[in-house]
């Protein structure tokens, strides 16, 4: 799954890491790390209150599975791969439930296509999309999603029992759960299970990592460094390559591989930006560590180390330049690089061209910190008011949620798929081999990532994730915990979804601001001198405070404080 801009990121991390394919994300994220006692044989896996309540006639998904139909549009026109056609996982829902699920993708900009459906009214049954996207607010106010009280009361009473109670209290609005959140963790999970890297890591060709000497790259002095050396050695090698700039998607970092530098630069980031004797969060933009990341940018273009184009690149000329090796270094989803990219480049190139990840980089003398958050999840699951058959859309949900669901859409079918070792399953070596030589063709052939979309957190499958990780991928597991050991949980900082509603004065104001700054991006990286970066940038701040930048500030320090009262702290 290659979940692509996901917000907070943090997705990535959220993604299910041991067989990759955002995943998610980017989504991007993806292969299903799975789970536990159960499956085939019924067993209990997970510990996010897995395990429904029964009626008399069993789970109400069971009640009618005769063949239906529903349609579904997927925030993200990257994820082909995220389509049902002949799929194992797909066919495994289909031949239990009856239901197919006719996901649709976006043609051109998710974002335009997203609003004409809604000022339209020609919803989908079901739409996936980011829970904290200034949509979601415009489907709940105008009346076109259900609760999902309302549908599992009325048709699934036994789903709530297999609903975590903290993310029921974290994501419901005004007393109402809306939606089902994908791929959010609990508090266990961000210290068991596959390791979680809360950032897009930045890679060095193996080769030439060896060729400069192999140099302790440990701040972001060392990395320059080793670019002009590899830039000297390599002239025909592009230096650096980061993924596009885009701040609607990927939020004020702009792009998703800046928060490896940012958060080495402004290690302290969320917790200085609120300014409580002012009743402000300010803005990142007005952080100086956050800034000092795109200076550090803006010296690597001016000792030509990054190619201009990147910052107009499409996601597609990036990834097409990265299978090829021609990046020194290079920014990446660790399962990704892992099981996508590094193959590829073995297979097509050899081992010596694969990439190893470099450390958490110190800048001006502080250790990074990479800031992983529970509960948040990646994108919610929406039921519309156009939906022909909600009552079979909710069961089908209370399924997918399910520890069958969860086995079924992970790992298939206990001794076709898998087989139960020391209580836990584990694939096929054939099936683990090809998850492992040619993700691309694992995901296509099974789906297992791909299917509901409706992943949950589980310790045994989680278990099985991680073990499978160490044993079948030992230099990704050991990737990810060089660098789980800068991440802190920041979720008592109460710094999630603090962006205004946009259909509000004030949601206007931060369009505007984010306008701002996606055309100062480019200006500052490709800046020719600390004058000319500066008058970009000074200029910026004094149009933003212009267009009432200050006035969203407050109203994040309120959504600050309310994010604080709903997490009860």
């Amino acid at each position: 799954m290659k979940k692509k801009g996901i917000s907070a990121l943090a997705a990535a991390a959220l993604v299910l890491t041991a067989l990759t394919g955002c995943g998610s994300n980017d989504g991007a994220n993806d292969a299903a790390n799975a789970g536990a006692a159960g499956g085939a044989n019924g067993a209990a896996a997970g510990n996010a209150g897995g395990n429904a309540q029964q009626t008399a006639d069993g789970p109400s998904w069971k009640q009618d599975t005769s063949p239906f139909t529903f349609t579904q549009y997927f925030y993200g026109n990257w994820a082909s791969s995220y389509l049902w056609k002949d799929q194992y996982a797909m066919k495994l829902a289909t031949e239990k439930t009856g239901v197919t699920v006719d996901r649709k993708l976006a043609t051109g900009s998710d974002d335009d296509y997203l609003n004409t459906m809604i000022a339209s009214g020609d919803l989908p049954d079901t739409i996936m999309l980011d829970w904290n996207n200034p949509a979601v607010s415009k489907l709940i106010k105008n009346g076109m999603v259900y609760s999902m009280d309302e549908l599992m009361d009325k048709y699934a009473p036994a789903f709530k029992a297999q609903l975590d109670p903290d993310m029921v209290k974290y994501h419901s609005i005004d007393g109402k759960l809306w939606y089902l959140p994908n791929l959010y963790e609990t508090k266990d999970r961000l210290t068991s299970g596959v390791p979680i890297v809360a950032v897009r890591p930045w890679f060095i060709r193996s080769d030439i990592y060896k060729a400069i000497g192999s140099p302790t790259i440990a701040t972001t002095d060392d990395l320059l460094n080793a670019l002009k050396l590899a830039k000297e050695k390599f002239p025909k090698i592009s230096p650096v390559g980061v993924e596009f700039f885009d701040v609607n998607k990927n939020g004020f970092g702009g792009s998703n591989s800046m928060d490896y530098l940012i958060d080495s630069f402004s290690p302290h980031l969320l917790e200085e930006r609120v300014k409580d004797d002012r009743q402000l969060v300010e803005y990142p933009m007005r952080n100086k560590g956050f800034i000092d990341a795109f200076r550090f940018m803006s010296q690597l273009s001016r000792n030509g180390l990054l190619d201009p184009q990147l910052l107009i690149y499409k996601q597609e000329q990036y990834e097409e330049k990265l299978y090829g090796a021609q990046y020194a270094v290079a920014s990446q989803f660790m399962n990704n690089m892992y099981t996508m990219y590094n193959p590829k480049i073995e297979s097509t190139l050899g081992k010596d061209q694969t990439y190893t990840v470099l450390d958490g980089l110190k800048a001006n003398g502080q250790a990074p910190r990479y800031p992983a958050s529970r509960l948040m999840g990646w994108q919610g699951f929406f039921v519309t008011k156009s939906a022909k058959n909600p009552e079979r859309i909710i069961r089908f949900a209370e399924y997918a949620w399910s520890d069958e669901g969860q086995m079924d859409m992970r790992y298939g079918k206990e001794g076709e798929t898998y087989d139960m070792v020391d209580g836990l399953p584990k694939f096929k070596q054939d099936i683990l081999d090809m998850s492992i030589k040619d993700n691309a063709a694992f995901n296509a052939k099974y789906g297992f990532s791909d299917s509901t979309l409706l992943f949950r957190a589980g310790k045994a499958w989680d278990d099985a994730a991680a073990r499978d990780l160490k044993e079948s991928q030992p230099d990704q597991y050991a990737a990810s915990k060089l660098l789980e050991k800068y991440n802190f949980d920041d979720y008592t900082l109460g710094m999630e979804n603090l962006e205004p509603d946009g259909s509000t004065p004030e949601g206007t104001i931060n369009a505007k601001v984010k306008d701002l700054w996606n055309k100062t991006i480019p200006k500052l990286i490709l800046s020719k001198t600390d004058a000319e970066f500066d008058a970009a940038y000074n200029g910026f701040l004094k149009q933003m405070d212009q267009v009432g930048a200050e006035k969203v500030e407050k109203v994040m320090y309120q959504r600050h404080l309310d994010d604080l009262k709903k997490k009860g702290l």
